[in-house]
């Protein structure tokens, strides 16, 4: 990755990242410190839940994430956002690297940064009304006056399907989807230029799933935000993002074009991952090939060597347990984390796609 040498105490603070990427995620790592006793603490390992990611948001853009749950998704969007302060790495946002940022300018790029998170419950205080819960960026901000805070409230409330003269009720007044649309608006409520969408419809039923997709596409198609979308349902990603990274205990395997990792996958992870995939065509669904992975999720505390999905992985050979796979480019921007990749078809048998 091309860097521009702008250095402050050592550090490189700007990234030359072209005229379309807004975000530059680069070789981003995140411990968490393992300790034993209460008094003294004694420092006896790390779990190792982001090691090493890279990858790139283009403007007004959705990038896809996904993988298991425990692959460390969550924690790359909290890290990226500094909720969880990174171990080390850049994380590049219109050029700067917002790891090395003061809290002051900090303060200033959260302006443009996001989040939507998961629990539509926990994520908004029982003790506030709907009103309060928009606006409370525009205080902590100090934009606008009291009147002009409401009227933003309003109006973002009929962005995303509520009724404004709602704004007095309280969160537990609300159903789980309209509660994300609320949660929704207040990442809209300072006109960002990214949203990092933390598994938002993991929580809601598959009916209200759809419904609030569809609110997040529109709101792009007519704002121009990129999105980081965060998910475990490949399906969901796959009406959502342009781009996709697959992600496994804590590393990219595998990132590309939407067309590139769902048509021609070829780390066999993400093959795995979208051999369980249900397809809406019964004769597809009984004769396409499905891949059972064996064993369990090893723990991010005592990773694998080498490649750290070879104990569940039937290609692997001598040389994944002592070298591990950088990202390769296999051509058209589809970069693979393996020694042995190779392009198959999951989603299509005999000829008939399910797409």
């Amino acid at each position: 990755m091309d860097r521009v040498s702008s250095e402050e105490g050592g550090t490189v603070n700007t990234v030359d990242t072209g005229s379309e990427a807004l975000l530059v995620v680069d070789d981003l790592v995140k411990w968490f410190p393992l300790t034993r006793g209460i008094i003294f603490k004694k420092h006896i390992g790390d779990v190792k839940a982001v090691d090493g990611v890279s990858f790139r948001v283009k403007k007004g853009e959705t990038h896809g994430l996904v993988g298991e749950s425990g692959c460390g998704k969550s924690t790359t969007g909290r890290a990226i956002l500094r909720l969880h302060e990174p171990t080390s790495g850049h994380v590049f946002f219109e050029g700067r690297d917002v790891i090395a940022m003061s809290k002051k300018e900090m303060r200033a790029v959260r302006r443009d940064m996001q989040i939507i998170f998961q629990d539509p419950y926990a994520s908004l205080n029982p003790r506030m009304t709907v009103r309060d819960i928009i606006t409370e960026p525009l205080v902590i901000h100090q934009i606008g006056d009291n009147k002009a805070r409401k009227d933003k409230a309003k109006e973002l409330l009929e962005v995303v399907g509520l009724n404004p003269e709602h704004a007095n009720r309280y969160p537990h007044q609300f159903s789980g989807g309209q509660r994300q649309r609320i949660g929704v608006a207040r990442a809209l409520a300072l006109d960002p230029k990214l949203i990092i969408a933390d598994e938002p419809v993991s929580a809601l039923d598959v009916s209200i799933q759809a419904q609030l997709v569809n609110l997040l596409m529109d709101i792009q198609q007519e704002y121009g935000i990129a999105f980081l979308f965060i998910a475990h349902d490949l399906a969901v990603v796959r009406h959502m993002a342009s781009h996709v990274s697959v992600m496994y205990l804590g590393h990219i395997m595998e990132t590309g074009t939407r067309d590139q990792i769902y048509g021609a996958p070829q780390h066999p992870y993400t093959q795995a991952l979208l051999s369980a995939v249900p397809v809406a065509d019964r004769v597809v669904e009984r004769n396409r090939e499905r891949i059972v992975l064996e064993g369990d999720l090893p723990s991010p505390a005592e990773p694998p060597s080498g490649c750290v999905f070879r104990t569940r992985c039937w290609k692997a050979e001598e040389i994944c347990a002592v070298e591990t796979p950088e990202l390769k480019d296999m051509g058209g921007g589809q970069m693979v984390a393996c020694h042995f990749p190779e392009t198959r078809s999951v989603l299509t048998v005999s000829g008939a796609s399910t797409a």
